[in-house]
C-alpha cells in the first residue's frame, strides 16, 4: 500500500511539473514575439542599410534619428541578433514558422552588422609590457572607410574589443561560421596583450588590463567582461567544437623583465587567463563590505613610459593607487556574476559556485529596490534617476542588462536566481504593456517615458530590451522538466548534486535506467521527472 501510495504522489507530482512546462513555455514564446518585434521595430528606425550607419538617438515625436553610434553602442545591436537567434533555435521544434520567418533573416542581419562594425577598424603599432606588435582593433569612432578608422593611443580600449569579442563566438556557436571565431580570437590575444604581466618584488605579476592601451587606470570594465568568453573559447577547444592544430604562443616576463615564450593548447591558455583575471579583479576591485565592485584603481603618475631591452621596446608598469575607487555600476557586478557561474561551469570547482551564491544575492539586494504601484509590489534595477538618493549607485538599460545575463548564466546553479529573473520578468512586462511607443521602451519601466527620454530615445538602451526578453525565452525553456530518458536516468544516476524537492541530498550509486525509482529529482538545479 505505501508503494502504491508513493507511486501516486510521484505520478501527481509529474502532472504539476508538467502543467508548469506548459506555462512555462507560453511565457517564452510571449517573449520571444515581444522581443522580435522590438528588434524589427528598432532595426527600422535606427538602422541605415543603404550608408550602412547606426544612429544612437531616435525623437520619439519627430520620427528623427541623429549622431551616429560609437562601436560601443553598436555592440548591442550584435548582441540582440544573437540573443534573438538563439531564442529562435530554442523555439524551433514548437514554433517552426516563426523560425522560418525570422532565423535567416536575423542571420543575415548579423553578417550586414559585422560587415559594417568594420568602419570602425583601424590598424597601429603598439609597444605593450611584451613587446612591439600591430594590430586592428576597433575604435571609438566610426570612420568614412572599412579597416580606415584612428585607433592609437585613446581612442580604442580593451572593453569595447571584449564586447565585440563576445558577440562573435556566440555568433560562431550560432551559425558555424568560422570567420566570426577567427575574428574573436584575434581581439582576445590583442586584449590580453594589455594584461599587466610585469612583476613585482615577489615575482608576481602586478595584472590588470588598463582601460585601454592609452591609459593607466585599471577598470573592472576592462578586466572581467572577457572572462566569460575566455571560458566559452575553452569550451570551444576542449570539447572539440574547433580543431585546436597548434595550440596558443604567448609571451610572459620573467624576473628580469626579459619575455619568455610559453606555448600552451589553446583549451588551457584561455581557461588559466580567465582565472587569473576573476582572481586579480576579485582581489583588487571588491568591497568586501557589501560584496560589490568598484568601477576601478587609478595611477599615481599618470604617465605612460617605454624602455628597449636587448632591441625589443617594452611598455612599462605604473603604480596604482592602493585603494580602489569610483561608482559601483551595475554591469561591473554583473561580469562577475556571469563570470563566477561559467567557471563553476567549466571546472566544477565549488569556489565559484560560492561565488556565484553571494555576489548574485548581494548583488540583486544592492541594485533593486521594491516599489508598489496599485496592489502590486515590483522590484525594478536602479536607474541613474536614482542617483539623486544613491550617489554611489548607477544602473542604465544596458548596464543593467548585463547583470541581468549574470543572473541568467548563474540559474542553473543557484536556485534562488529564479526569483531574481520572475521578479525582472514582471517590470519588464510593466514597462511594455504600460509605456510601449513604436517598439521602444523607457528608460525607467516604472515611471515610463521622461522628456529627455522622447527627444533622445537610445539605441543602446532599447536594444537591451530585446535581449532581455530573448534571454528570457532560452531561460524558461531550460526551467521544463525532463522526463525519463536514458540520457536523464543516466544523468541522475551519475551526479553528484541529485536533490528531492525538500532540498535534501538523495544518495547517489551506479545503477541502471530501469532501477532509478520514480519521482521528482532537482539535479544540479534541474527538475527532472522520473515515471
Amino acid at each position: 500500500m505505501k508503494k502504491i501510495l508513493l507511486t501516486i504522489i510521484a505520478f501527481a507530482s509529474v502532472i504539476t511539473l508538467l502543467a508548469q512546462d506548459n506555462d512555462a513555455k507560453e511565457l517564452a514564446q510571449r517573449n520571444l514575439e515581444r522581443a522580435l518585434m522590438m528588434n524589427d521595430s528598432i532595426f527600422d528606425a535606427m538602422y541605415d542599410q543603404r550608408n550602412k550607419k547606426l544612429y544612437f538617438y531616435y525623437n520619439m515625436e519627430t520620427k528623427q534619428r541623429t549622431d551616429i553610434v560609437s562601436v560601443w553602442e553598436f555592440t548591442a545591436a550584435l548582441e540582440a541578433v544573437n540573443s534573438v537567434l538563439e531564442a529562435l533555435n530554442t523555439v524551433k521544434d514548437d514554433m517552426p514558422d516563426v523560425y522560418e520567418e525570422y532565423y535567416e533573416k536575423n542571420v543575415k542581419r548579423f553578417e550586414r552588422l559585422y560587415n559594417d562594425i568594420g568602419y570602425y577598424r583601424g590598424t597601429f603599432s603598439l609597444a605593450s609590457y611584451t613587446g612591439r606588435n600591430t594590430w586592428s582593433p576597433y575604435g571609438v569612432h566610426r570612420s568614412n572607410n572599412i579597416g580606415g578608422a584612428n585607433v592609437a593611443g585613446i581612442e580604442n580600449v580593451y572593453d569595447d574589443q571584449m564586447w565585440i569579442i563576445r558577440e562573435l563566438i556566440r555568433a560562431y556557436r550560432i551559425t558555424g561560421k568560422s570567420a566570426y571565431l577567427t575574428r574573436a580570437e584575434e581581439l582576445t590575444r590583442y586584449v590580453l596583450d594589455g594584461w599587466d604581466c610585469v612583476r613585482n618584488a615577489d615575482g608576481e605579476e602586478y595584472g590588470g588590463i588598463t582601460w585601454g592601451p592609452g591609459y593607466t587606470s585599471k577598470h573592472a570594465c576592462s578586466n572581467s567582461p572577457i572572462i566569460s568568453p575566455l571560458v566559452w573559447l575553452h569550451e570551444i577547444y576542449a570539447n572539440g567544437e574547433a580543431n585546436d592544430r597548434n595550440g596558443q604562443d604567448y609571451y610572459e616576463l620573467d624576473n628580469n623583465g626579459i619575455r619568455v615564450a610559453i606555448h600552451k593548447s589553446k583549451a588551457d591558455f584561455y581557461l588559466d587567463f580567465a582565472k587569473k583575471i576573476y582572481a586579480w579583479q576579485r582581489k583588487t576591485l571588491i568591497n568586501n563590505a557589501n560584496g560589490i565592485y568598484y568601477d576601478g584603481i587609478w595611477s599615481i603618475t599618470g604617465d605612460i613610459t617605454t624602455h628597449t631591452t636587448d632591441g625589443v621596446e617594452y611598455r612599462d608598469h605604473v603604480d596604482s593607487n592602493a585603494n580602489p575607487q569610483g561608482t559601483y555600476h551595475t554591469y561591473n557586478t554583473g561580469t562577475m556574476v556571469s563570470a563566477a557561474a561559467d567557471l563553476y561551469r567549466a571546472t566544477g570547482d565549488e569556489y565559484y559556485l560560492q561565488e556565484l551564491e553571494t555576489t548574485a544575492t548581494k548583488a540583486y539586494n544592492f541594485f533593486t529596490a521594491s516599489k508598489r504601484i496599485g496592489a502590486v509590489r515590483y522590484r525594478p534595477m536602479i536607474t541613474a534617476e536614482d542617483r539623486s538618493t544613491n550617489p554611489s549607485k548607477n544602473g542604465n538599460p544596458w548596464f543593467n542588462q548585463v547583470l541581468f545575463r549574470g543572473f541568467v548564466a548563474g540559474a542553473p546553479y543557484y536556485g534562488t536566481i529564479n526569483n531574481y529573473l520572475k521578479e525582472y520578468q514582471k517590470v519588464l512586462d510593466y514597462g511594455f504593456d504600460n509605456h510601449r511607443w513604436l517598439g521602444f521602451l523607457p528608460v525607467n519601466l516604472m515611471e515610463g517615458w521622461g522628456a529627455n527620454d522622447t527627444s533622445k530615445c537610445s539605441v543602446q538602451y532599447t536594444f537591451s530590451r530585446v535581449s532581455e526578453y530573448a534571454l528570457l525565452v532560452s531561460y524558461y525553456y531550460s526551467t521544463l522538466t525532463a522526463i525519463r530518458q536514458p540520457a536523464v536516468a543516466q544523468q541522475v544516476a551519475g551526479s553528484k548534486g541529485v536533490y528531492n524537492l525538500n532540498g535534501q541530498k538523495v544518495a547517489v550509486r551506479l545503477f541502471a535506467e530501469s532501477d532509478v525509482p520514480a519521482g521528482v529529482y532537482l539535479v544540479n538545479g534541474r527538475k527532472v521527472a522520473m515515471r
